[in-house]
């Protein structure tokens, strides 16, 4: 069979197309169970003191960090189809939910807590709906430059958000990194020695453990050496915050209480956690699945991370996403397949139903340093001034992502990152360049007499190329460009051949243009012919008219003919 296309061709969908658990489970080998029975635990061991931590994160109860999780691993074993990805509380989306959240109520009140729910099933609402729509290349436009900035800023944030946990004492700001940094900052003075101890301890011995154990996981540890000296002794009563009563039991399912009015207010910053949250997930889903040798569909993946928050939501949550830091773990541990999902989420079910008494004497200064331990691996300063190296539009973009987190908000700063990257790329495209051709000695190949000054030209024919997409924005160059080079030459051509090997698209704006240069160069008696021109270029030159104008007689098939052409005519 001959290949006609290397793009990968759109299927049908079917019924049984949107549940992959139907593919993988009848396919299950029993020689499985057993490392995806150790990653399912050790996935338990990671995901109880992290769930708890960054349910801090986004302003919700140690609780609501449980709830997130199980809903959310069994929503997308069942849809997803990344056999490694691991779904559930993450620093990254909890930080986009309390930055939406905080703008319409004071964290921990009912209605912070309401609205936050809202958020995490609206935000599946919306991945479902563009995983229906075939959106997944949505996920394309966030670059891995503006993701790495972006992570490295909300880090930072991160890290400055637990501060109160660790200093013991809380300030007021405006919920921003600056003035929360300032803030912090200027009542130093106000530090709870015993509480700081408590958190600086419990990071020295994350660090220490998984510096010199790393096959053990380090939170876990020190979660219950942490209960076990507060309970001995009683570090409530030294002023030190601990978790306290955590509810036993499982979250009343149901939809929150909510006006379609508040919906539609929330829906912007839904639709950009939708967009980073399927983003994040896409690249890690990606990662592992090249290494190991299978393929994930961005599309079925959207539906599966909208039924994984829409889980988190109704289990009275916050939104989920893909773990980088999870997914890694069931990759070490070797799990096998989304069977590991199922596993921690019974776990995950049996703790809170059961075992949530054992975390009453948890500090809180631990659980703040258990999340700077696992958000400080992201700040990474290192991998974005390796940008530089490569390009500057990398550089700046991941830099402006970074800062515009920092600076502005986690949403904003995205945005305006994302804008910044696509600027850039009608700048690039703006500058595309236009080479004059001649042709290298004892062949039929014409190359850039820039690079080739020895190429032979033809007296009276000029031959050019132009390196990209020619549209709106740079149409006028080109356009000046020929005209220049027809004024410069000797001597003067009578005719100018455009070479269109890398014409890859052209606009109506840049065929308008052409076709007023064509007329004010007929008027000297200069015409223009085409060579090489792609299919796609041409057709949209026979719908505008151009291409008669032309005269198909003058599209060559290469730019050997078009010379030939000239000389023979």
């Amino acid at each position: 069979m001959t290949v006609t296309t290397l793009r990968p061709q759109k299927t049908k969908r079917t019924l049984r197309s949107f549940f992959p658990i139907a593919e993988w489970l009848p396919k299950y080998q029993r020689n499985w169970l057993q490392p995806d029975l150790i990653a399912g635990l050790t996935i338990w061991a990671i995901l109880v003191p992290e769930a708890m931590a960054y349910a801090g994160i986004a302003g919700m109860p140690p609780e609501a960090g449980l709830y997130a999780a199980p809903l959310a691993m069994i929503g997308y074993a069942i849809f997803g189809t990344s056999k490694h990805l691991n779904v559930g509380p993450s620093s990254t989306v909890a930080a986009l939910s309390f930055s939406v959240v905080s703008g319409y109520a004071v964290a921990g009140s009912d209605q912070f807590i309401t609205i936050t729910i809202t958020l995490a099933i609206l935000t599946g609402v919306m991945l479902l709906l563009m995983g229906l729509a075939r959106l997944g290349v949505l996920a394309d436009f966030l670059s891995k430059p503006v993701l790495d900035g972006f992570v490295v800023g909300v880090a930072i944030t991160i890290v400055v958000g637990q501060l109160d946990k660790i200093l013991g004492y809380t300030v007021e700001t405006a919920l921003d990194f600056i003035p929360d940094i300032l803030a912090f900052i200027v009542n130093l003075g106000q530090t709870h020695w015993p509480t700081l101890i408590v958190g600086l301890v419990s990071l020295a011995l994350l660090f220490l453990i998984e510096r010199f154990f790393p096959k053990i996981p380090a939170a876990i540890v020190v979660l219950f050496l942490a209960i076990a000296v507060s309970a001995i002794f009683d570090f409530e009563s030294m002023g030190i915050h601990i978790v306290g009563e955590i509810p036993a039991g499982l979250p009343d399912l149901g939809l929150p209480d909510v006006t379609m009015e508040g919906v539609l207010t929330l829906a912007p910053g839904a639709f950009a956690i939708a967009i980073v949250a399927f983003a994040e997930s896409i690249a890690n889903a990606r990662t592992y699945a090249t290494k190991f040798g299978y393929t994930v569909d961005a599309d079925q993946d959207l539906v599966a991370l909208g039924m994984a928050n829409v889980g988190s939501g109704i289990s009275q949550s916050f939104v989920v996403d893909g773990s980088l830091s999870r997914t890694t773990v069931v990759v070490e541990a070797e799990g096998k397949s989304q069977m590991v999902g199922l596993i921690a989420a019974v776990a995950i079910l049996i703790t809170a139903v059961v075992l949530t008494p054992l975390f009453y004497s948890l500090p809180e200064a631990t659980l703040g340093a258990i999340v700077v331990h696992a958000v400080l691996h992201l700040i990474n300063f290192r991998k974005l001034t390796k940008y530089r190296e490569i390009t500057d539009l990398d550089f700046w973009t991941s830099v402006i992502a970074m800062l515009g987190v920092l600076a502005i908000g986690i949403l904003e700063g995205i945005l305006i990152a994302v804008g910044v990257g696509l600027f850039g790329l009608i700048i690039g495209a703006k500058r595309a360049k236009t080479s004059v051709l001649g042709r290298v000695p004892d062949s039929d190949v014409y190359r850039s007499l820039e690079n080739y000054p020895d190429g032979e030209t033809v007296p009276g024919l000029l031959i050019v190329r132009f390196d990209g997409t020619l549209f709106f924005a740079n149409a006028p160059d080109f356009v000046e460009e020929l005209r220049l080079g027809v004024e410069l030459s000797e001597p003067k051509p009578s005719v100018v051949l455009v070479d269109g090997e890398t014409l890859n698209d052209i606009d109506y704006t840049a065929i308008s243009m052409l076709d007023e240069l064509f007329d004010e160069l007929a008027e000297s008696n200069v015409s223009i012919w085409f060579a090489r021109m792609r299919e796609n270029v041409h057709g949209t030159m026979q719908r505008s008219g151009f291409a008669e104008k032309v005269g198909e007689g003058h599209f060559y098939g290469s730019v050997r003919d078009g010379v030939d052409a000239y000389q023979s005519k």
